[in-house]
């Protein structure tokens, strides 16, 4: 479930006109490009946050578990041995006084008591379950949203991509050929600026990718806890329309055989009876006791599935950082042409510089053209 929904939010179309509209919003000469761009969506996203850890409960099996070890406490508090295999004491033998000491009526008395603490208990699993179904559907609007997130993010990314590539492609270039031609410093400020505009604006893109990376892995996420609400309520389920059936049923059972204890001709085929009975409660008791404790302890998630989804997530970040070296690397080749480019200005305007003062002496002495051709053969 959880690649499924990885495979869906990665497939989420992206209209060309949220693209454009991204677009719109880069202008290289605006000094807080790089601070607003893509600002509106990260804030979003940040909410989306907020409100997953506002509306989403924990979700494991403390709840769950606590309300069956109720059941099971309560359960343990009926003496089902002393209403199937009544043996009385003296003092329990003598008329009106044994009735004092007369365990198995005290017993029987529990059950009530005991019964209305299970329906209670039953009816906060009830709770637990319906509280489990309204989150899966928080949760549903919740993986709306972010798919929503992951749409508005690549469509800035893409608007990004395309609008740097064409700065690096034309722009900037123009702007070199420009500031060569001119000689000026101020116009290779120009360019200076420009290109470090272009890395900054890099850089923002660098993290909006990152925050894309982020909704990716929140889709699954949430899947997964959607699928533990799933089965926490199917065990609920289970203990609410089988387990706590079966126990009241075995509490039936041991009424009724204490009933027929009554009947004195009967005692041995009765005593017979109650200890067939007792071993087939004592297994089926053992037997519910264990399936409910194996449920209860059971894992959430498989170890298969966490190792699966480590890796994914190891395979993410590996990704992330060698996308971090590949930008790095881009910058410090950025950095080494423009110091190539600031050594060539320099140069130009010394050549330039010099071969003004050549013309400027040569036409003090009269000889402007043969001067000028001189400079021209000293600068070839």
């Amino acid at each position: 479930m959880a690649d499924n929904a990885l495979v869906t939010i990665e497939n989420t179309e992206v209209s060309e006109a949220k693209i454009q509209a991204a677009a719109q919003e880069i202008d290289f000469a605006n000094p807080t490009l790089t601070v607003t761009y893509g600002t509106k969506t990260m804030d979003q996203i940040a909410k989306f946050a907020d409100s997953i850890l506002g509306n989403i409960r924990m979700k494991d099996s403390g709840v769950v578990g606590e309300q069956l070890s109720a059941l099971m406490d309560n359960v343990k508090t009926i003496d089902i041995q002393s209403i199937a295999s009544p043996h009385k004491s003296f003092l329990e033998s003598i008329p009106f006084i044994g009735k004092l000491f007369d365990k198995v009526g005290a017993t029987v008395a529990q059950f009530d008591t005991v019964q209305g603490q299970i329906d209670k208990i039953a009816q906060k699993l009830d709770d637990a379950q319906l509280g489990l179904l309204k989150d899966i559907e928080v949760l549903e609007q919740l993986y709306e949203h972010n798919k929503d997130f992951y749409a508005d993010l690549e469509a800035y990314i893409k608007a990004g991509e395309q609008r740097l590539e064409q700065a690096r492609v034309h722009e900037l270039p123009l702007l070199e050929q420009k500031a060569k031609e001119s000689g000026d410093n101020l116009e290779a400020q120009k360019v200076r600026d420009f290109a470090d505009a272009l890395n900054r604006f890099e850089r923002r893109l660098h993290d909006l990718k990152l925050s894309r990376t982020i909704t990716l892995q929140t889709a699954p996420q949430i899947r997964m806890i959607q699928n533990n609400d799933r089965t926490l309520a199917e065990k609920i389920q289970t203990s609410v329309l089988a387990t706590i059936p079966i126990w009241k049923n075995q509490m039936v059972l041991a009424l009724s055989i204490h009933s027929q204890q009554g009947a004195a001709k009967l005692q041995k085929e009765v005593a017979d009876t109650t200890n067939n009975m007792l071993k087939q409660n004592a297994e089926m008791l053992k037997t519910a006791t264990i399936d409910t404790a194996r449920e209860v302890e059971r894992a959430i998630v498989d170890v298969e599935t966490l190792k699966e989804v480590q890796q994914k997530l190891i395979e993410t970040i590996t990704e992330t950082l060698n996308i971090a070296e590949e930008g790095r690397i881009r910058r410090q080749n950025t950095e080494i042409e423009l110091k190539k480019m600031e050594e060539d200005l320099r140069l130009q305007l010394t050549n330039l510089a010099s071969r003004k003062r050549e013309q400027d002496l040569a036409h003090a002495r009269g000889e402007p053209q043969e001067v000028e051709a001189t400079v021209v053969d000293s600068q070839k």
